[in-house]
């Protein structure tokens, strides 16, 4: 499979994506869809029951030297807040330049420098040319959306109005993450426990969740930079296990923030409509009244298929994909738009 940010960017930049997903047994649907062709936007992507966000903040080296390869290797996202005005980030800005976001990582908007903003046009500098840098790095459309983590900085520092912050996140597509209240590693939750406690409850609610750290735990090489609340190496792992159990169960769809944005966007303002739907097959329309420049994120859909059909081939434009059906039901992905999907039966093959 792409990297994740690979998979991302084609997705708004409009490629159609649709992918295979596992197949599965599932009761809600099977009443909630009771004829051909009836289709549901699930929840969230993949059709798991909730969202959880890992955000770290500053640009630490623990992020590239620790979280980075163990979010990778459990194969997990997270946004991660950087700020390439900062000495450490400058020292190791290839780093940051040509491997972090090729390991599937997201990059937020800290700001510049993580120092404030005087006035108007110092703010402009500050998170104008944070975004700048972002796009330089990192290919993909442009414009795009990228999430804005607001510094924490003292409040004589920060002499903006809300009035003339809202408006440069406009200008710089630019969209503000939760709030830190409650949910800062180290400084609010301690333990890996308690962090879960924020994925079980996403779990409960079917909702949306997320985790901001700042530094890890750092054993060697120690550079002479010192990690903000740095969190301890076996907390961080022990979490990641936990959130990566989740994902397997079906249970948590771990992301960044922009894309559980885009999803929650696209799906409240998405609406399906089944043109045609017979044995021979089913067309639909997947309309979506977002800015289709911005939002283009793939939504995943759950379709009841005909009685008899053992496999679909699932076509939107120029991507087709093969999926087996399960329960005369079918879970995929399409991109909302102007293109129609079509699913059709194939042919059980019978292997000799």
């Amino acid at each position: 499979m792409k990297p994740f940010w690979s998979r991302l960017f084609a997705a708004l930049a409009g490629t159609i994506s649709l992918l295979g997903g596992v197949i599965w047994s599932h009761p809600a649907a099977a009443e909630a869809l009771p004829t051909v062709g009836s289709t549901l936007i699930a929840r969230w992507q993949g059709d798991q029951k909730a969202a959880f966000l890992l955000m770290f903040d500053d640009g630490w080296p623990s992020h590239w030297q620790v979280a980075v390869p163990e979010l990778a290797r459990r194969g997990l996202t997270a946004t991660f807040y950087v700020n390439p005005g900062k000495g450490e980030y400058q020292k190791f800005a290839r780093e940051w330049e040509d491997r972090v976001w090729r390991q599937g990582m997201v990059y937020g908007n800290h700001t510049m420098t993580h120092k404030g903003a005087t006035n108007q046009a110092h703010a402009e500098w500050e998170i104008g040319e944070c975004n700048r840098a972002i796009l330089r790095m990192v290919p993909g459309p442009q414009p795009r959306l990228i999430s804005y983590g607001q510094p924490g900085v003292a409040r004589e520092a920060w002499k903006i109005s809300e009035e003339t912050l809202n408006a440069l996140l406009k200008q710089h597509h630019l969209i503000s993450r939760p709030t830190f209240v409650n949910h800062g590693a180290v400084y609010h939750l301690k333990t890996a426990a308690e962090m879960l406690t924020l994925a079980d409850r996403a779990i409960a609610q079917r909702g949306l969740e997320y985790l901001i750290i700042h530094g890890v735990e750092r054993l060697q090489p120690n550079w002479g930079y010192q990690d903000f609340w740095a969190l301890k190496q076996a907390i961080l792992f022990a979490l990641l296990d936990g959130l990566k159990q989740r994902h397997d169960q079906g249970d948590l769809w771990i992301t960044d923030h922009i894309s559980a944005h885009q999803y929650e966007t696209e799906r409240d303002t998405a609406t399906v409509r089944v043109l045609a739907a017979s044995a021979q097959g089913i067309r639909l329309e997947l309309a979506c009244t977002s800015d289709p420049q911005l939002y283009r994120l793939p939504l995943t859909l759950i379709t009841r298929t005909a009685p008899g059909w053992k496999q679909t081939r699932i076509i939107q434009g120029s991507q087709t994909n093969c999926l087996k059906v399960t329960d005369d039901m079918i879970r995929f992905e399409a991109v909302p738009g102007p293109l129609p999907i079509l699913l059709e039966p194939v042919p059980e093959v019978i292997q000799p």
